[in-house]
C-alpha cells in the first residue's frame, strides 16, 4: 500500500507546481517571455528586447519621399488606445568619435534641434525627422492622421538603456477591425541611420495593453 501512496504524494506535488506556475504568469508584469511584436520578415533588429510593449515595430528610411506601409495589425474595440512613435536601438557605444563630437550622445541625435528639450552635452544642430502618418481602415480609407516636424513641435518619449522613442502621436476609438499603418517621411535625416529607426504602435505610458 505504500508505493502508491508515495506516486500519488508526487503526482499531486507536481500537479500543484503546475498550477502555481499558471497563476504567476497569469500575474500583470510577470510574464518571463515577451509579448510578441509585428515586424518585417528577416528583419535582424530584436525588436521585443527593445520596444517589448510595442504592438508593431517595423524599420523605416528617413529619407525624403520615402513612404512605408505596415503590415495588417488588428484593433479589438473603442476602448483600445495605442501611440505612434519613432523608435531607435540606443548605441552610444557605437557612435564615432566625429559623432560624438557633433552630437554628443544618441539621446541628444533623436531629441532634434529644441535647446530646451536637450541634455547640456548636446550639441547638434541637425534638423531633426519631418513625418506624416495615416491610420488605414481596412477597405484603404483613412481613419486618423497626424504630422510632425521635429523642427517646429516639441514632443515627448522615452529613453531606456536599449531604446530611445519619439511620439508623434496616437489614436483610439476606432472600430474593431483591420487596419495599416502608413507612413511618409517628408525631410532627410539620414544622420539617424546608425540609430536603427523603427515605426512603432506602442502603449501609452501608464496605459495597459489591451492586445496580447
Amino acid at each position: 500500500m505504500g508505493q502508491p501512496i508515495i506516486v500519488l504524494s508526487h503526482w499531486l506535488r507536481a500537479t500543484a507546481a503546475l498550477a502555481l506556475c499558471a497563476s504567476i504568469l497569469a500575474l500583470p508584469g510577470c510574464w518571463v517571455i515577451p509579448p510578441k511584436v509585428l515586424t518585417t520578415p528577416g528583419n535582424p533588429v530584436p525588436v521585443a528586447k527593445h520596444f517589448p510593449s510595442a504592438l508593431l515595430a517595423e524599420p523605416i528610411e528617413l529619407r525624403k519621399e520615402y513612404r512605408h506601409t505596415t503590415q495588417p495589425f488588428e484593433i479589438k474595440g473603442p476602448g483600445e488606445r495605442w501611440t505612434v512613435s519613432l523608435g531607435f536601438v540606443a548605441a552610444d557605444s557605437s557612435l564615432t568619435v566625429q559623432q560624438r563630437r557633433d552630437g554628443g550622445s544618441d539621446t541628444c541625435w533623436t531629441n532634434g534641434p529644441d535647446e530646451g528639450m536637450r541634455p547640456r552635452t548636446c550639441r547638434n544642430a541637425t534638423p531633426g525627422f519631418h513625418l506624416r502618418w495615416e491610420l488605414l481602415r481596412d477597405d484603404g480609407s483613412i481613419a486618423a492622421q497626424h504630422e510632425r516636424d521635429n523642427l517646429a513641435q516639441r514632443g515627448g518619449g522615452t529613453y531606456s538603456g536599449s531604446a530611445i522613442t519619439r511620439t508623434l502621436s496616437g489614436f483610439s476609438n476606432q472600430r474593431r477591425g483591420i487596419y495599416r499603418l502608413r507612413v511618409a517621411v517628408l525631410r532627410d535625416a539620414k544622420e539617424l541611420d546608425f540609430l536603427k529607426p523603427h515605426i512603432l504602435i506602442d502603449r501609452p505610458f501608464f496605459n495597459s495593453r489591451a492586445i496580447e
